[in-house]
């Protein structure tokens, strides 16, 4: 008799969910911690020496420390981060030209086809070396952004990005950000993430239940995934389709000018955020241009 499988939890969907909380982090104005993603985002790319990108890493650490994740969304944390660096690291030993000795030799150029086409293969440990520090730019941002998501509400964050600033000018008040559609949009597609990965987790363990066989080599698990990707497209077109018609039921865009029930004001702990926001960006600005910025091979 087949014995169907448990369910498995899949960790990386917690990467984008909104943790409900009460914490200083939550309390924080949307538009403030916008702000700190976009200060990081930047530093994370002009900065270049390997001791200032992993402090700029670093600096994202006591943030998670004040929100206390939960396990699940510190174990998917772990994967992607592990990801990031091992996929950063192999590709840069691989393909490092500033190297001049090779550690050891994967295929060499008297290869048959392979070695004559590639004029070898070899793995630097400088480009690991390399690779590793590199990993913590595009680590940063997706921390800094991981926070962002993690701590704000999406109505909020919505909120925030369309009113991101507003100016009076003769008696009217004008806001600066973006088109609300443009704005639901991004919050719906970061919303639609950990349902995609639930979908799949759901999908895959039906498909096991009804037999389908994933252990093999790899033609057996590309006719496996034939099977999952058809019901998993077909779902998310389904789940657009059904929030489409919510958002026309409930008079999306029937007024060009939207009304709000919470506005967003800032407060004392967000002038606080804020200064620390500009403090952190303009001297790792002033660092970068001192001598501390580009990409410095090893």
């Amino acid at each position: 008799m087949y014995e169907v499988p448990r369910r498995r939890n899949c960790a990386l969907k917690w990467l984008f969910r909104y943790e409900q909380k009460d914490s200083p982090l939550h309390r924080l104005d949307p538009r403030v911690k916008l702000l700190w993603l976009f200060g990081v985002s930047v530093l994370s790319v002009v900065l270049g020496t390997p001791y200032l990108l992993v402090a700029l890493f670093a600096s994202t650490l006591p943030f998670w420390f004040v929100l206390r994740p939960s396990k699940s969304r510190v174990k998917a944390m772990l994967i992607v981060f592990g990801s990031i660096g091992l996929g950063f690291i192999l590709s840069q030993a691989l393909f490092y030209y500033w190297a001049r000795e090779p550690l050891f030799t994967l295929v060499p150029s008297s290869f048959p086809l392979l070695g004559p086409l590639t004029g070898g293969i070899y793995f630097y440990a400088d480009g690991a070396v390399y690779g590793l520090y590199q990993s913590f730019r595009f680590m940063t941002s997706l921390s800094a952004a991981m926070l962002v998501l993690a701590t704000s509400h999406p109505s909020g964050l919505i909120s925030g990005l369309v009113r991101f600033f507003e100016i009076r000018v003769g008696g009217k008040n004008y806001r600066i950000g973006l088109p609300y559609e443009l704005a639901f949009m991004l919050s719906s597609a970061v919303s639609f993430a950990p349902t995609l990965l639930e979908e799949s987790g759901i999908i895959l363990n039906a498909m096991q239940a009804r037999g389908l066989e994933l252990k093999g080599g790899v033609r057996t698990k590309v006719k496996a995934l034939k099977y999952i990707l058809v019901p998993l497209v077909v779902n998310i077109l389904r789940a657009g389709r059904k929030l489409a018609v919510a958002a026309d039921t409930r008079g999306f865009r029937a007024n060009r000018h939207r009304t709000y029930v919470n506005e967003l004001r800032l407060k004392s702990n967000d002038y606080l955020f804020l200064a620390y926001t500009i403090l952190f960006t303009a001297a790792g600005l002033y660092l970068s241009y001192s001598g501390f910025g580009g990409t410095v091979p090893v």
